[in-house]
Parts: C-alpha cells; structure tokens; sequence
C-alpha cells in the first residue's frame, strides 16, 4: 500500500485535492476540502451537500469552482443511503435520482462522485479497461462490503481485471477517533476483523476488502488523513456537530 501521496491543486481558489497516483494514470479526479468556498458558517466554505441546510445556491456555486478548477463539466452523485447498492451509470444520460453508495461508469467526460463528512470516500480506476468508480463506505456500507463489492461488479459487467485497479482511500474518521457502543463495535468486528475494541478502523476494513477482491497492494494508495483531527481541512459529522458541509470526492474518464 502507498501511504500519502495526496496534495493539494496548485493555484486554484477552491481548496481541492488529488491522488498523485490516479493523476499519473491520467484520470481526472478531485478530493474537496472545507475552503475557498462561498458558504457561511456551520457549511463554511466549500460544502458540496444540496440537503444539509445551506442555500441551494451556495451549493451549485461552490461545486461549479470546483468541477472549473479539476477541468471537469458533468458530475452525477448518487443518494447515498448506507447501504450496498452500486449504481452503474453507462451510456445515455444519467438518471436524476438514483438510491446507492457506488456508482460505476465507463462513460468519457462523465465525473461520478460521493459526499462524506466522516465516512469513507474510495475511488477506483482500470487503467486498462478505462472504468472508473466512487464508493461511500460509512460503517453500515463497510459492513456490507461495499469495497469488495464495487470491484467484483466491475469486474462482472465491465470485464475489469482486479490487478488492473488502482485505489485511492481519501479522508475519513480513523480509528485514533472513531468509538462506538459496544453493540455497534461487535457487530463490525464480525463483519469486518478488527481489534473488538470500542474503536473502528473503517480504513483499515476497506483496505482488507479491496485485497480480498483482489486488488494489489501496490495499487492502493490511503490518505492517512482522520477527518476529526484535521477537520480545520475536512467536514467531521462528529468533531462539528450535526449541522456542518459535506466534501465531494469524484472521478472521471477524460
């Protein structure tokens, strides 16, 4: 696993991100982080969540800057629901409305995303088949091996070889952070591994799933950063309370 290898874009007003190794492969993509957007405080500034309370606005704004500076035009999100269904968007336009926590596409020019504050934001790309894939994994998706499971339709619809896919974990809540109820806590050791402690290391998990999916080590590149420690950067549902913005972390075929 690469460890880092996450910066941010040089000279661009909206503070947005990217993975050194989906950028080598050349596919354009973007993490975004809390600044040099237009929203007021709690969403200050750069919240990307339609549904949270800011300005409808505010939203299309910020995300506009963002999609400008990644040189990107069409972004389709799902409505993400904590669950493990994985939408496939190819061909045709894309649906207004969709329930999942994934969504794959091998559809040029199309940036397909997900939003977190907390929860774990994956993307994924074939380098040779030239699919691309964003996965939300909160600790109910992770449970219901949303990683693994993104790779294994990519594989069965798109005829992705695993070997061939490169990952990239973005930020998340991290196990330094992340404590549970202890019902909570063994449920996901059951599913998931882990210390049986009260706390979760959804990283972690979601890097167990990718391997076991088959995709190499080498390939699979974690931020290492923990959204509740460095949420001066990132959204943190738990560090800033209910009421706070929602950072977008897309990927496309150029």
């Amino acid at each position: 696993m690469n460890a880092n290898g996450f910066a941010r874009y040089d000279g661009v007003e909206a503070h947005i991100y990217r993975f050194e190794t989906i950028h080598a492969a050349g596919f354009p993509h973007f993490v975004t982080g809390r600044g040099g957007g237009v929203s007021p405080a709690p969403y200050h500034s750069l919240n990307t969540d339609y549904n949270g309370g800011d300005s409808h606005e505010n939203v299309r704004r910020n995300i506009g800057k963002v999609l400008a500076s990644a040189g990107l035009e069409k972004l389709w999100t799902p409505k993400q629901v904590h669950g493990d269904i994985v939408a496939v968007i190819n061909g045709g336009p894309a649906p207004e409305v969709v329930e999942a926590d994934a969504v794959i596409t091998a559809t040029p020019g199309m940036a397909v995303g997900v939003r977190t504050a907390d929860c774990l934001p994956l993307l994924l790309v074939d380098t040779t088949r030239k699919v691309v894939a964003a996965v939300h994994a909160g600790r109910r998706s992770t449970e219901l091996h949303i990683a693994r499971k993104t790779v294994n339709i990519m594989r069965d619809k798109f005829g992705c070889a695993p070997p061939d896919i490169v990952a990239a974990i973005g930020p998340c809540i991290r196990a330094c952070c992340y404590e549970v109820d202890l019902e909570s806590a063994g449920r996901f050791h059951s599913c998931c591994g882990g210390s049986g402690g009260r706390m979760l290391d959804i990283a972690g998990a979601n890097l167990a799933q990718l391997k076991q999916a088959g995709v190499e080590n080498g390939n699979i590149t974690d931020c290492g950063i923990c959204t509740a420690c460095e949420n001066h950067r990132f959204y943190s549902y738990r560090k800033d309370g209910k009421v706070t913005g929602r950072f977008l972390s897309a990927v496309a075929l150029s």
